[in-house]
């Protein structure tokens, strides 16, 4: 399944309007949501413990999404209040303010948590203190939550350049830059990272490799093309984090298609047209995500085949599915999260949770991290 840590396995190294401008979130049409309709509740999520996240984000743009890292549950709020609770307990362990307004979720690894800011600071602080390790700048408003693994820190800005720093210091050992086009939309996905080399996708619609020593690019791939006359028409951003398995990247864009491309050099396996803003899930033979409309696909990692659909929460505003304990979690906009089965699609499961949760909501050890809107943080799990 996706995760949020970096990958332990090698990639192998090839030689050789309702937008707005660079910040903007994804337009919505004026569509009523589809009405709930009652439902066989055999699922439904259950609440182990709520906390506070540090903060509510009800007009924050860019969701600040819980971490997870050898036991503790990191969150923070848009002002930088910053907290980390046991994943067990909920117990909290320490609590650090932060001098900035944080726009991303944190990265977590390498004994560090990172948070960044809407003034392009990045600050790494001591996973098992707080305390603070490292306060670097970017120069730009840091557009995804950072990535941390094997001795670095991958952090993204919103004027399209990844920045790679050393975890331990913060020093940025090397930048590239791809720069925007000129409307996009608000956010960018994880960076992933692996032992030799980063994959990140961009606004313009590419996915590419670098190689983690240098910075060199090993080779970019387009997932779509911008097509249409208007600068808004051509938004083909990849915004939804990558997935990576049995050597295959798969990437999805806005307005653009879902592909998978080979990890050895890019070349494009399928292909299908699709719109996609969040994230990804993938279990076994699926990759499961929903469409800009709300529709929630599974979709065949060999063939690019649709297993099934799900329209029942269409336009319902959704979050991007989760995979916990082999069912799909969703939340949506009036602040419901539903539960689907992974082999049809059905619903199976819904909560009333009063408040939109942010994206994505993450999953460690069979449990579901979940951060609403009001500021509250859900540890959460289904039978």
């Amino acid at each position: 399944m996706m995760t949020t840590q970096p990958h332990r396995w090698t990639l192998p190294l090839v030689a050789g309007l309702a937008v707005a401008l660079a910040g903007c979130s994804a337009p919505r049409e004026l569509v009523k949501p589809t009405p709930l309709e009652e439902i066989d509740n055999q699922q439904p999520p259950k609440v182990v413990w709520d906390a506070s996240s540090g903060g509510d984000q009800e007009n924050h743009l860019t969701a600040i999404a819980p971490v997870e890292d050898e036991g503790r549950v990191f969150v923070a709020g848009p002002d930088g209040d910053v907290f980390a609770y046991d994943l067990e307990s909920g117990k909290r362990l320490w609590s650090a303010e932060l001098d900035a307004d944080l726009s991303v979720g944190g990265g977590a690894g390498e004994g560090i948590v990172v948070f960044g800011s809407e003034d392009g600071r990045v600050f790494a602080l001591a996973a098992d203190s707080g305390e603070r390790r490292w306060d670097t700048s970017i120069r730009s408003s840091v557009d995804a939550a950072p990535s941390v693994g094997f001795g670095d820190v991958a952090v993204r800005g919103r004027d399209g350049t990844l920045h790679v720093l050393d975890a331990e210091s913060g020093e940025v050992r090397w930048r590239q830059s791809k720069a925007p086009p000129a409307l996009t939309l608000q956010g960018q996905g994880r960076v992933l990272m692996f032992p030799d080399a980063l994959a990140a996708g961009f606004d313009d619609g590419t996915l590419a490799v670098f190689a983690r020593e240098d910075g060199r690019e090993l080779w970019s791939q387009a997932v779509a093309l911008p097509t249409g006359r208007t600068d808004v028409d051509r938004m083909v951003d990849v915004d939804a984090t990558p997935v990576f398995a049995d050597g295959v990247f798969y990437a999805a864009t806005y307005q653009g298609k879902l592909a998978a491309l080979a990890a050895q050099g890019g070349r494009e396996l399928w292909s299908r047209d699709f719109s996609n803003t969040n994230n990804i899930a993938a279990g076994g033979r699926a990759l499961y995500l929903s469409d800009a409309d709300g529709v929630i696909w599974a979709i065949d990692r060999r063939s690019g085949d649709a297993l099934w659909r799900q329209s029942d929460l269409k336009h319902r505003g959704l979050t991007g599915p989760a995979l916990i304990n082999g069912y799909l979690i969703v939340g949506d906009r009036e602040g419901y999260v539903h539960v689907l089965s992974t082999t049809s699609g059905a619903l199976v499961g819904r909560a009333d949770w009063g408040d939109p949760l942010v994206d994505p909501i993450q999953q460690v050890d069979g449990r579901g991290l979940a951060v609403s809107r009001d500021g509250e943080l859900r540890v959460f799990t289904l039978d």
